[in-house]
């Protein structure tokens, strides 16, 4: 990140209106032209370090993933400073722009990219492999933010921190970031070089504002990953650039004058310390609490100069730090992410400090070895520059693409691994649906809801599955319906009966007050033709009692007990589907490691593949109970689906009656295609009573 700007941080003198033409063209020395400030790269480190100590282990640093807010800051501070530095001295072109960034960014980040991969290939199997490829292609594109936002998952959920390129995302923030900012500064400079500064703060303050918006109504996930929600953060650094920098070489500072700017830069220090100690997981973020972190950084990088922050700030060891900023943080999260996977998650305390000097380790190799010799190199002149960063990315492009397309090699890479996982999901297709899911809102026109919706499949006399024709049934829910269209799809085109389907990822559609609710609700209105609606969530998500208050658990039967009510009034038949077995594992992919590598010890869980009636008793026999009793008050049908895997008193994971041992379940909950279609087979009699009745006995 930029912390993407320089190894060592130099900028202008003080304001951009007197900033002088460059004279020193070594890149290792000046790549940010001007004066010397070592407490940028001190600043830098207290950004890395806390986002390094959160992502090894959480309790260390809890709010440290707000280091990536603090780099923001930076990076729009250097970047907008060097554009108008340019502009004011007539020397600012695109192609110069890019090249200084080509250099900067591009070797380091194709080179872990690429090592990333190549450790993918030796440890993963089939399925993980796809997502990396998947992750590799989007990631040389910088859209890494977008892709984990389609994913539809909260950043802090345990599958999110599975990706091994999930820390991309920032980067890619920025990376947009700096496709538009030269093209806006440039435009305004040259039709009144004084709209800069306000056109950026209006421009800023509408980001602040829909960002505050968005975490305020739910959607959380929009303005932790998108730019336009984080714009503001880069855009205060941009602000910052053009105002005037403090120095203390100026004669008649008074002591009263620095007196100030020790406490603002005291104040700055504690703003950001504090997000790193209060600030959780848990906390809505970013938005309005993102303010004292930005705020603070501002404040650093405008005073922190000043004494006792400019000594702190300036300590060798932090310097350092900052320094190898940009290559620790490209390589602490793989890190971080392979030795779990390696390890099975069965950390002790020297794994947290392996994780730690492995990720100072790489970062300063990287940082020594890429980083410096292609700043310094004269042989990097700006046409062999664009040639590596096109080839490059053609490169990881097709590798990442072909890793997808071919789903893994699973005959080629670890075959006897790939046997007990399975084959990967369809995939383009999932990536498409999730962004037009993510995309379909309430706040939308009835036309433009259409549109998306004839995209995705829905469209007035088609379904997307079953049998083609008018939809008798209507499915609905949230990633556990979506599970449930493989088999359905199956077994309905062989009842030439159809079927509209739409889901939403940990949306509780049974919720009439979510706005996705209430869209459903109309689709339903235009289809008068269905007679059956099927309700499939995972319920366990909502009424986990070790997780929830009692009285929210209530509230969510409470729901689901209105929708049924008004299902059935508009003459509708309600199937409410109850929750497979849970498992604490997904025995799939324990199973395909362990021919991968060995772990350090063999959980009871792993070893017996299958749950008891005691176990699922225990955790999910009263939801089950709750959910047939609503159904019994209010007129609905109650699909008890964790019968579909039941086999001599227990709970299958693996389908006994293949040659292999298949797997029904993709993770810990989602069912496979094999277990979708266990539980379509097991639903049929439920969905069409009348014909299973008059089909008389076998």
């Amino acid at each position: 990140m930029d912390f993407l700007c320089s190894t060592s941080t130099y900028f202008c003198k003080p304001g951009f209106a007197s900033m002088q033409p460059l004279s020193n063209h070594n890149y290792s020395a000046r790549v940010i032209h001007g004066d010397y400030y070592p407490h940028i790269d001190g600043i830098r480190a207290i950004a890395v370090l806390p986002v390094l100590l959160f992502h090894i282990l959480a309790a260390l640093c809890p709010g440290g993933f707000a280091g990536v807010d603090v780099f923001f800051v930076i990076s729009g501070y250097l970047i907008t400073g060097g554009i108008l530095r340019d502009l004011k001295n007539d020397r600012f072109t695109i192609r110069n722009f890019y090249y200084r960034r080509i250099r900067r960014i591009m070797p380091a980040y194709f080179a872990m990219i690429v090592g990333v991969f190549v450790t993918g290939c030796a440890l993963y199997y089939a399925t993980p492999l796809v997502y990396l490829g998947d992750s590799v292609a989007v990631s040389t594109l910088f859209l890494a933010n977008v892709h984990f936002w389609a994913l539809g998952l909260d950043y802090f959920t345990p599958d999110l921190h599975s990706q091994v390129l999930l820390h991309l995302w920032s980067l890619s923030v920025e990376e947009q970031f700096y496709l538009l900012i030269p093209l806006l500064c440039a435009v305004l400079w040259k039709i009144r070089r004084y709209l800069v500064a306000p056109v950026l703060t209006l421009i800023a303050i509408l980001s602040l504002i829909s960002a505050i918006h968005a975490v305020m109504i739910g959607n959380q996930n929009d303005a932790f990953f998108l730019l336009h929600f984080r714009a503001w953060e880069l855009l205060s650094g941009s602000l910052l650039a053009i105002i005037p920098t403090v120095t203390h070489k100026v004669p008649d500072a008074t002591f009263r004058a620095k007196k100030w700017q020790s406490l603002f830069a005291i104040t700055g220090l504690l703003m950001v310390v504090v997000t790193y100690a209060f600030v959780t997981s848990s906390t809505p973020f970013p938005g309005a609490v993102a303010l004292w972190p930005v705020i603070g950084t501002v404040l650093l990088i405008h005073y922190g100069r000043s004494d006792p922050v400019g000594r702190l700030l300036s300590w060798r060891p932090f310097v350092a730090v900052g320094k190898i900023s940009y290559s620790l943080y490209l390589w602490h999260w793989p890190v971080t992410v392979f030795w779990r996977y390696a390890t099975y998650n069965q950390l002790r305390v020297y794994d947290y400090l392996g994780m730690f000097f492995l990720s100072l380790a790489l970062g300063y190799l990287s940082w020594k070895f890429v980083e410096l010799p292609v700043r310094t190199s004269p042989a990097w002149t700006m046409r062999r520059s664009f040639t590596f960063a096109s080839a490059g990315i053609i490169c990881l492009i097709t590798l990442g693409t072909a890793c997808t397309y071919f789903k893994g090699w699973p005959t080629v890479l670890h075959p006897r691994a790939n046997a007990w996982a399975g084959s990967p999901n369809p995939f383009f297709e999932g990536r498409v649906q999730n962004v037009i899911r993510r995309a379909v809102t309430s706040h939308q026109s009835s036309r433009k809801r259409k549109a998306l919706a004839l995209l995705w499949g829905w469209s007035n006399g088609g379904c997307n599955i079953g049998a083609p024709g008018n939809p008798e049934l209507f499915l609905i829910g949230d990633s556990h319906a979506g599970t449930l269209r493989y088999g359905l799809d199956a077994v309905l085109r062989d009842r030439n009966i159809a079927c509209y389907s739409i889901n939403w990822s940990s949306a509780p559609l049974f919720n009439m007050k979510f706005h996705l609710s209430q869209l459903v609700l109309r689709e339903l209105d235009t289809l008068p033709q269905v007679s059956t609606v099927i309700l499939a969530e995972r319920w366990f998500l909502y009424c986990d009692s070790s997780k929830y208050k009692p009285e929210n658990i209530e509230a969510v039967y409470t729901q689901l007990e209105e929708f049924s009510t008004y299902v059935i009034s508009k003459g509708k038949r309600l199937l409410i589907v109850g929750d497979v077995p849970n498992h604490k594992w997904a025995l799939a992919d324990i199973a395909a490691r362990t021919n991968i590598i060995a772990p350090r010890k063999m959980e009871p869980e792993w070893l017996s593949l299958q749950q008891t009636e005691e176990e699922y008793s225990r955790m999910q026999g009263y939801i089950d109970t709750r959910l047939e009793e609503i159904c019994k008050k209010t007129g609905a049908v109650f699909v008890p689906l964790h019968l579909a895997l039941k086999k001599n008193s227990c709970y299958i994971y693996f389908d006994p009656k293949n040659e292999k041992p298949f797997p029904l379940y993709t993770d810990a909950n989602h069912l496979s295609s094999e277990g979708s279609l266990r539980a379509a087979q097991f639903m049929i009699p439920r969905l069409f009573p009348e014909s299973v009745r008059n089909s008389g006995p076998e």
